[in-house]
């Protein structure tokens, strides 16, 4: 018998290790493919947490600690670029919002020391603890990512997809089939790629959760204004007389009713909405009376005045710069769900160009494919096109125009109505001025 078991037992070890061998490169592929991925999370998550400092310092020292604060909590540093972040923060709140923050943190009593407190705006915690916080929690996730997704750590893998608790709580390995008995005891623990899954849920327990500046879970009594005893001075009526203020101006037609009464707007009228909705505070004294103690407002009124406005100083310089300007009838201008214009030329006789400087070389007609976005069923349409290429001087030129705006809906509204065709060419890559002005100021994502 014993002459019988030393073979055995010597081709088992070489087995055995052939086994294991098969079992830690399974093991070893899941930690590499978590490794890959989690690295990538964790340094996406340090550049987001380290843009909102960024921005915090950007909103601090343009508007003051306590807007910084305020738009911290709500949510407003993130993903913004730290060079737009103050427009961005500002098109957030009306000014006098601003105004009576900025107001209230300088107001000093009788003896001129200041009023104001940070703990007067409500929150738990301040920004420094809450960046600190998020920077302790990434930094813990990236030690438990060292320790455990590498080569050296094979056993953790089956400890963590392995282990089940038990009624009293405490971690154990599931009771084993005869069969696993067997090969644990002559060939180890079985890692395969299958049970990978059950691996990839214990890691994403342990470090799949993004990491946020912002507590998850904050108990704050009313909102902002009211714990600074802040009313906004105007009102420009309720949502649903705006809108229908503005769907009779634009002679919208296709528009759904909100569930708040509202209207739900075709999205090729959003950013022009949005402004005429903006530009309204800045004239709803001039059409608000009192009746009975109560202030009315004349919201048509209003409305058309703001979009007077934006028509006289955004759309109308921009159509007379070109001939043949008009809105895009094309099919796959149809099929977008955003305006699309259009232009034949450029017009040399406008003042803008003459006052600029420009000659006919500064605009170069061509053909040119175009991407022009996706359609309501996701599909990528690009078309060759009738195009005005502009030179680096009218693109540099425009671009001041568009920055010196008031906020980012208005400068919304400038890019909607650029002409599609209207193109630059950036190191031989040719692309529509609004793909361009839209990625430059990153206006798609807001």
């Amino acid at each position: 018998m014993a002459g019988f078991l030393v073979p055995f037992l010597a081709g088992g070890l070489i087995k055995s290790q052939e086994i294991r061998d098969e079992y830690d490169e399974n093991a070893g592929k899941t930690l590499d493919a978590a490794n890959s991925l989690y690295k990538e999370k964790f340094n996406k998550n340090q550049k987001a947490i380290e843009l909102q400092n960024s921005n915090y310092a950007a909103v601090k020292n343009s508007l003051g600690v306590p807007m910084a604060e305020i738009a911290a909590k709500q949510g407003l540093l993130g993903e913004v670029p730290t060079a737009k972040i103050i427009g961005y923060v500002k098109s957030q709140f009306s000014k006098s919002f601003i105004d009576n923050v900025q107001k209230t943190a300088n107001a000093v009593d009788a003896d001129g020391k200041k009023t104001f407190t940070l703990s007067d705006l409500g929150y738990q915690t301040l920004f420094s603890e809450d960046i600190k916080t998020a920077r302790d929690s990434l930094a813990s996730q990236r030690k438990w990512a060292a320790k455990n997704l590498n080569r050296g750590a094979i056993k953790n893998v089956a400890d963590l997809y392995l282990t089940k608790e038990d009624e009293d709580g405490t971690k154990k390995l599931p009771e084993p089939t005869g069969l696993e008995k067997a090969q644990s005891f002559m060939f180890g623990d079985r890692v395969t790629e299958s049970t990978g899954v059950a691996f990839d849920q214990a890691v994403a327990e342990k470090i799949g959760e993004t990491v946020t500046v912002q507590p998850k879970e904050v108990k704050l009594e009313g909102t902002i204004s009211e714990r600074l005893g802040f009313k906004e001075p105007v009102h420009i009526g309720t949502v649903a007389e705006q809108d229908k203020a503005i769907a009779n101006i634009l002679n919208i037609k296709d528009i759904k009713l909100s569930e708040g009464g509202g209207i739900v707007f075709p999205e090729r009228f959003r950013n022009e909405v949005l402004a005429i909705k903006e530009r309204a505070k800045d004239y709803a004294l001039e059409f608000t009376t009192m009746k009975g103690g109560t202030e009315v407002v004349n919201v048509s009124g209003l409305m058309q005045k703001a979009h007077n406005e934006l028509a006289m100083t955004i759309i109308s310089p921009i159509a007379v710069r070109f001939s043949g300007y008009d809105k895009d009838t094309s099919q796959i201008a149809a099929s977008m769900n955003r305006r699309v214009m259009k232009a034949a030329d450029i017009d040399i006789t406008s003042e803008w160009f003459e006052k600029n400087g420009y000659t006919r070389d500064d605009f170069i007609k061509g053909k040119q494919s175009l991407h022009y976005g996706t359609d309501d069923q996701g599909n990528i349409q690009t078309q060759i096109t009738d195009t005005i290429t502009v030179s680096q001087k009218v693109l540099n030129d425009m671009e001041g125009e568009i920055f010196n705006l008031p906020s980012m809906s208005v400068q919304k509204l400038y890019v909607d109505y650029l002409p599609d065709n209207l193109a630059v060419n950036i190191k031989g890559k040719v692309m529509s001025a609004k793909t361009y002005y839209n990625q430059l100021f990153a206006l798609a994502s807001y």
